[in-house]
């Protein structure tokens, strides 16, 4: 292509070496820059940026984007919320509107997920203003109603509670339960003593009782439709693709179990011993608490390829393949019989690295006396899994250093980035927020949001709430998103 005569204007360069230019520039800010030169090269990046989405090519530099931190306003406004840029420790400029005044229960692929009262599931993109309203979470109104109800049905003799309860169950899609008959009081009190023998024996007993340290302080706090999703992530943006489709999977609840809804489904698929045949095969041959039990106390989510990894709060690893008419579910790792994950002080996140590494991730809090009263000191365990030539089954290695790789984890789907695309990112660092909802109500809201610095394990708190802001929906991160006005995808 030969260039006007005027060849010093940068206007007309080739296309194809704007293309170029543009699939080497990461941070959205250079992009941005990149379109205001001039009409030709917006016009450019707007054909590359859509050349992208129609293929899905998200391993394009400039789709990986490093997270903001979505906090309060500083007029502590109940529909707006800012953007806070760590690498520049400042806020931006602009605010987002958010109509929503309540926790957010998830963040994926651009979208904000919030529960209202009714416990119906809505899907909102703060850059474009859209929302998608999907059915509500029925079991999670069982939650409610059960606890409403309590003290009613107790007062019910045994077989008319029971009816009362099942009926409960079916109006709300709930696992059904069989009916027992009432034991003797001189039987209860044998069975009583034979379980506490059994306990002090069966480590499965141990487990399940300090797993269940959470739901004391979740019990009350879940009765706010906002908290009871813990976890939300999308398999694809549903702006991105082309038809539209998309899954959303949850964990939920008391118990902490797993969800998932397709576009388009009128009601959610809940992933129980009911769903497939995964009790009767593989999982019950060595995890016998699940199968009794069923799929609880799930910790975290991520999707890759279409499929979903979901990591429990004891380290094993599963794959949920939602893409037919049967949910596959095949288990990855083994029980993992550490205590890290036990305590109501762990937290446990999965997250994928720029690499394609799945990391686990053990967030670690304790309480220390200090001249200022009590402080909470954090440290985080990283484990990647590793596919051994010695082993069949996949295993859990602890690393110490992710090199050019930063996390960013809170309520969010987890994140990584290559922090070497990014001025100012900190390398092989962790950076968090408080996502201690069953702690930090306690304390008076969130407080540690901060940096891990892996090579000595030194955490800075780069962004403090005010004291009027600490009840307010707690911070978490957003990545940003181009938003394409007037363009067909």
């Amino acid at each position: 292509m030969a260039l006007p005569s005027n060849s010093s204007n940068w206007a007309w360069l080739p296309k194809n070496l704007l293309d170029t230019i543009l699939d080497n520039l990461v941070p959205m800010m250079d992009c941005i820059r990149f379109s205001a030169v001039c009409k030709h090269w917006q016009s450019v990046a707007l054909d590359n940026f859509q050349h992208v989405r129609k293929n899905h090519n998200h391993d394009r530099p400039h789709q990986q984007q490093l997270p903001f931190l979505l906090v309060p306003t500083v007029n502590n406004s109940s529909d707006h919320r800012c953007l806070y840029n760590v690498t520049r420790k400042s806020l931006c400029e602009f605010q987002m509107k958010i109509p929503y005044n309540i926790r957010t229960s998830g963040y994926s692929h651009g979208w904000l997920i919030f529960v209202d009262d009714s416990f119906q599931v809505t899907l909102f993109n703060p850059f474009s203003g859209k929302s998608i309203h999907l059915p509500p979470l029925k079991r999670l109104l069982f939650e409610k109603r059960y606890r409403d109800e309590f003290d009613e049905m107790s007062a019910l003799p045994h077989l008319e509670r029971f009816e009362y309860e099942k009926r409960m169950r079916e109006e709300c899609d709930e696992e059904d339960i069989e009916y027992e008959e009432p034991e003797l009081e001189g039987e209860l009190e044998l069975e009583e003593n034979s379980e506490e023998e059994e306990e002090a024996e069966d480590e499965e007993e141990e487990i399940e009782s300090n797993v269940e340290e959470d739901e004391a302080f979740n019990f009350v706090r879940l009765h706010q439709s906002d908290y009871s999703i813990v976890r939300g992530v999308l398999s694809v943006d549903p702006d991105v693709n082309m038809n539209g489709d998309f899954v959303l999977m949850v964990i939920y609840g008391l118990k902490r179990r797993l969800a998932f809804i397709k576009s388009g489904d009128k009601n959610w698929t809940y992933i129980d011993k009911d769903a497939c045949d995964f009790f009767k095969t593989t999982y019950a041959i060595y995890i016998d608490w699940y199968r009794k039990r069923g799929l609880w106390h799930m910790a975290d989510i991520i999707c890759t390829n279409g499929i979903f990894y979901v990591l429990d709060k004891l380290g094993v690893l599963l794959s949920i393949d939602v893409s037919g008419n049967l949910t596959k579910i095949k288990c990855i790792t083994l029980l993992y019989t550490d205590n890290l994950s036990r305590s109501i002080n762990r937290k446990s996140y999965l997250v994928e690295s720029p690499n394609g590494d799945i990391l686990r991730v053990i967030r670690i809090a304790e309480n220390e006396e200090g001249d200022c009263g009590n402080a909470t000191a954090l440290r985080f365990m990283i484990y990647k899994l590793v596919h051994l030539d010695c082993l069949e089954i996949p295993k859990w290695i602890k690393v110490d250093c992710l090199g050019d790789v930063s996390l960013f984890l809170g309520d969010n789907h987890s994140t990584s980035v290559k922090p070497s695309d990014f001025i100012g990112c900190q390398p092989n660092s962790i950076y968090f927020c408080d996502d201690y909802f069953n702690l930090y109500y306690l304390h008076g809201g969130p407080t540690d949001i901060g940096v891990c610095d892996l090579n000595d394990g030194s955490i800075i708190r780069h962004y403090s709430l005010k004291h009027s802001q600490r009840l307010m929906p707690p911070p978490i991160w957003i990545i940003p998103k181009f938003v394409f006005n007037n363009i067909s995808p």
